[in-house]
């Protein structure tokens, strides 16, 4: 524990420059979650009121000698959950200082409990948990891959490379961790040696598809990396936010849950496109240039995708194309989802649009399915 106090001097200082105690500029406050106790511990609870069964279940764990309130004020969880529909957790660290046990079971045990009686409260899905964590609680979230990762589909540090160095994963599993580049507590130079560490455990490419000028609401500048697909098929994740210093955002759980959302303890979803209908169109392989929305017709796959189409205008001018370096690219997505699938239908890239046209995939030759939020391109390389 010696290498935590100097952590702990540094995290305090940087505590009291973050901000204030309140709803984070707006919202819901702690006020609004349900405090309960799981095994003599507190925890808070968020469930939207339209919560149905079998809904997937978020744990956010704090900073050290930081509280569920302060991880609250700034993440705001709950305003992803009432979308999404999913039931949120801040619990609170239970050794000194408001710790969290990064070497040893006490906690993870915990995290099992919690997760029992959530399922005994709310049916949540067992098989859909997801960890999160900023600075010890990002330590904590890493250490859980060493001793739960057959309880959690997907994990999501936060500034929080672990201290006593990476541990063997119980699985290969996905993993997207934050990092600011101004993070004078854990420093950002750490954080390309801490991940290799997961990518050599689960095979992933050593080469990174980067996306540079990723928007972030928060941070300019930012890239995010990409290595997958890696061994049974997980990705890993890096968001690399300049000028970030050591704080948790609200800005980066929107990409959080995209990404660990498709994933649940026994691998992708299986929440794949349904095949292509005869009269749907693929994008022409000469085609260097977007199409407008009637040359590319969406195949959707529901009624219910159908309507989410029809609620969401601004999907209408999405067009998907092949570059002239034989690229897949998608234009006038700003803000959507976008998610590539191979003739397999598993995962072979995920981002988020942006304004104009961007590169979205590069691959081998075949045909993909291109999901742009609720609307669903099929095209070939």
């Amino acid at each position: 524990m010696k290498y935590l106090l100097p952590i702990l001097a540094a995290a305090s200082m940087s505590f009291a420059q973050w901000g204030g105690w309140g709803g984070g500029g707006g919202g819901k406050s702690l006020n609004d979650y349900k405090k309960m106790s799981v095994s003599g511990r507190e925890i808070h609870v968020y469930a939207p009121s339209d919560l149905k069964e079998n809904s997937p279940l978020l744990i956010s764990c704090h900073g050290m000698d930081q509280d569920p309130n302060y991880q609250q004020s700034n993440t705001h969880w709950e305003a992803v959950a009432d979308t999404a529909g999913f039931v949120v957790v801040y619990p609170r660290g239970g050794t000194g200082m408001s710790t969290w046990d990064i070497q040893g079971d006490k906690d993870t045990k915990w995290m099992t409990e919690i997760i029992d009686q959530m399922y005994t409260d709310y049916k949540i899905d067992k098989k859909r948990v997801y960890l999160s964590g900023f600075s010890m609680g990002g330590m904590f979230t890493y250490h859980s891959m060493s001793k739960i990762a057959d309880k959690i589909a997907a994990f999501a540090p936060t500034s929080g490379t672990n201290v006593f160095g990476a541990s063997k994963a119980m699985r290969p599993v996905p993993i997207i961790h934050p990092h600011g580049t101004n993070d004078d507590v854990l420093q950002y130079n750490q954080v390309e040696g801490f991940i290799k560490n997961y990518r050599d455990q689960f095979n992933c490419p050593a080469q990174a598809k980067e996306e540079t000028n990723y928007p972030n609401a928060e941070n300019n500048g930012a890239t995010m990396y990409t290595w997958g697909p890696c061994d049974k098929g997980v990705y890993i994740k890096h968001l690399k936010l300049p000028g970030r210093g050591h704080s948790p955002s609200k800005a980066d759980v929107s990409d959080i849950w995209n990404f660990i959302k498709q994933w649940d303890v026994n691998g992708l979803i299986s929440e794949k496109p349904e095949p292509e209908s005869s009269s749907s169109e693929i994008a022409s392989s000469s085609s260097e240039t977007p199409k407008s929305s009637s040359s590319v017709k969406p195949a959707e796959s529901s009624s219910s995708g159908t309507q989410a189409l029809l609620e969401d205008l601004s999907l209408a001018l999405v067009s998907v194309y092949k570059s002239s370096d034989n690229s897949i690219m998608v234009a006038n997505a700003q803000g959507k989802s976008i998610t590539v699938f191979n003739s397999l239908g598993n995962v072979v890239s995920t981002t988020r649009g942006i304004a104009g046209a961007q590169k979205v995939y590069t691959g081998a030759k075949g045909v993909y399915i291109v999901k742009v939020g609720s609307r669903t391109f099929k095209t070939s390389l």
